[in-house]
């Protein structure tokens, strides 16, 4: 399997960026890759094996998807790693796992957010690479508009 990285720096100190990543408060407003598209609902416990999951949806509603994934390493302000169905295969009922870690890489006041994932098979490369990186400038955007 192929894998992919994308990757953004905020300038701010990683108490922050790690509680607005993962509070389901602020995911939200940040975890969907085009502006014509929303991200509706999202809960997250972020514990290891258990779960986290999102639905995005076109603003017109005219489509919408779930993602859930469920976690396997989590060290706090450092690092996330997580498993989730590969969701090509839902219809076929064949349990296909992609992995994806993001490290956060504190270097004084600035955070360099790395996502590696592992490519799925109906998207090709350019067009899954643009997705992610969207949902990351996303929430660079995001987090820098808010207040503290």
């Amino acid at each position: 399997m192929t894998r992919l990285k994308v990757w953004v720096i905020i300038k701010w100190d990683i108490n922050k960026i790690w509680e607005v990543w993962n509070n389901p408060e602020h995911i939200v407003n940040w975890c969907f890759a085009w502006d014509d598209w929303s991200c509706p609902k999202a809960s997250n416990n972020l514990k290891i094996w258990e779960q986290f999951s999102t639905t995005m949806a076109a603003r017109d509603w005219s489509m919408s998807f779930d993602l859930e994934w469920e976690y396997i390493n989590i060290i706090k302000n450092k690092l996330i790693e997580y498993v989730m169905i590969d969701m090509q295969y839902w219809e076929y009922y064949i349990e296909k796992w992609r992995k994806v870690l993001v490290n956060f890489i504190e270097n004084n006041w600035e955070v360099e957010i790395i996502e590696e994932f592992d490519a799925e098979e109906i998207h090709n490369i350019d067009m899954q690479i643009a997705w992610w990186q969207s949902i990351l400038d996303r929430f660079k955007k995001y987090f820098e508009s808010l207040s503290f």
